[in-house]
This record gives C-alpha cells, sequence and structure tokens, in this order.
C-alpha cells in the first residue's frame, strides 16, 4: 500500500513537472510571435521602405519602353556618336591635315572611355634630340584606317550614370540576392553591349577611306549612313531589364497583390 502511494506521488509530481515545461514553452513560443509582431515587425517594414526607395530609384532610371529606348537611354547611343565623330576628326586630320566639325553643335561630350585589352598604348616620340633615321621623318599615319581596330570607346555622361547607379545597386546590403543577381546581369550586359558597339565601330571606319578619299569629300560630310552598319542595337540590354523587372514583380509578389496580368 505504502508503495503504490509513492508510486503515485512520484507519477504526480512528473506530470506536473511536464505540464510546467509545456506550459512554459507555449507561453515562449506565443510571447516569441506577439514579439515578432511588435518588435521585428516595425524593423522589417522599416527595411521594406528602404528597399521600394532604391527599387523606384533604379526603376525611374530604366524606364526603357523598347530595344531602341534601351540603347539610345543607357546611353550608348551617344556614346558610340561620341567616339565616331571623335574618329572622324582624327582621321581627316591624319590623312588630309584638316580640321572638321559638325554643323550642329553637339553637346553630348566623352566623360571616359573603355580599353579594348588590344590597346597598343603610347608610341615613341621622337624629338629634335634625337637621332632620327630618314623612315622616321617621314609622315606617320596614326591609324592603318583600312585595317582599324578599336583601342578606346568614349563614353557619355548618360551611360556613365546607368552604370553608376547599378554599381551602387549591386552593392547595397539591403536589397535581396535574388534582385542583386539580375542586377548584376544588367552591369555585366551593358560593359557587353558598349564592347560590341565598339566591334560595330571598327566596321565604320575601316569605310572612311572608301567614303571620303580626298580632302574634297569631306566637306558636307554625312556620317548617317554609318549607324545602318550597326549590330547591336540594345537588344540583349533590354531583355535583362525585363529579367529585373520580373525578379522585382516576384519578390513584391505584385500579381498576387494587384492581380496577374493576362
Amino acid at each position: 500500500m505504502q508503495f503504490c502511494l509513492e508510486t503515485t506521488v512520484t507519477m504526480v509530481k512528473n506530470l506536473t513537472q511536464i505540464g510546467f515545461w509545456i506550459v512554459a514553452g507555449s507561453v515562449a513560443w506565443l510571447s516569441y510571435r506577439q514579439a515578432r509582431r511588435t518588435i521585428f515587425q516595425p524593423a522589417k517594414n522599416e527595411v521594406f521602405k528602404v528597399q521600394i526607395e532604391k527599387l523606384q530609384e533604379l526603376m525611374q532610371l530604366l524606364n526603357w519602353k523598347s530595344d531602341f529606348d534601351a540603347w539610345r537611354a543607357s546611353g550608348l547611343s551617344t556614346s558610340a556618336d561620341i567616339s565616331m565623330n571623335s574618329l572622324f576628326k582624327t582621321y581627316a586630320k591624319d590623312r588630309f591635315s584638316a580640321e572638321v566639325k559638325p554643323k550642329a553643335e553637339d553637346k553630348a561630350s566623352s566623360v571616359g572611355m573603355i580599353v579594348s585589352p588590344n590597346a597598343t598604348g603610347f608610341e615613341k616620340i621622337v624629338g629634335p634630340a634625337d637621332d632620327a633615321d630618314e623612315s622616321e621623318k617621314r609622315p606617320h599615319h596614326v591609324y592603318d584606317w583600312e585595317n582599324y581596330t578599336w583601342e578606346t570607346f568614349e563614353v557619355s555622361s548618360r551611360y556613365q550614370e546607368v552604370v553608376e547607379l547599378l554599381d551602387e545597386v549591386s552593392n547595397n546590403p539591403v536589397l535581396p540576392h535574388e534582385i542583386l543577381s539580375k542586377v548584376n546581369n544588367l552591369q555585366k550586359e551593358l560593359h557587353d553591349a558598349a564592347i560590341r558597339a565598339a566591334h560595330d565601330l571598327e566596321k565604320v571606319v575601316r569605310e572612311f577611306p572608301r567614303h571620303y578619299p580626298n580632302r574634297e569629300c569631306l566637306d558636307g560630310a554625312d556620317l548617317t549612313w554609318a549607324h545602318n552598319m550597326r549590330e547591336e542595337r540594345g537588344q540583349n540590354l533590354y531583355i535583362k531589364l525585363n529579367e529585373l523587372k520580373q525578379a522585382i514583380r516576384t519578390y513584391l509578389q505584385t500579381d498576387e497583390l494587384f492581380g496577374s496580368r493576362t
């Protein structure tokens, strides 16, 4: 009888302890859930607001509606024009010792350049004190224009603005990985598109001697024909932008909030 009583008391004690820990655990879990709503949620909301502000800034600059818009608004178009005009002036000066300038003043100017990995760098300059042989005294052309290979591609302020914003966004610790990954892809494609535009420029410049074989041809020269030789027109850039937009829509659950577009 005594043994049964002790067993019963021990069992009751154990059950009480088990019940205590179950209740304590439940209270702790409920307190944590409440804390997430009252303490963690405001912090999460603040982070979300920062994300929204940065994404709005990004999308306002990258509000491109088509391939052509991407080519123009990214600054690639003006960069290509600046580079081509600069090379045409160099060609006129090098071949014919002529100074040329566009009839309409172009306000776009170079703010930097992309340098080709094949750039030859600086050539030796022979001065009066140097012993130059007869071959060095002959007129020296800057480029072999018929076989021109690009060495630098000048970039416009708009292109630089897009590059700097993408750099800033790609290093933002607040934005989620799935969006940063698409930003990095767009960033890489912008650079690759500039390289392809530089290769297009090679083909254009090699045609200079055929279109402008003498000094008289420079008068009233029109480079409109050169635009038809471009293959890079922002196609892949626009694709990468749409991939970024889709990643943002997915992250923000836009379709769930406002209904899917059909």
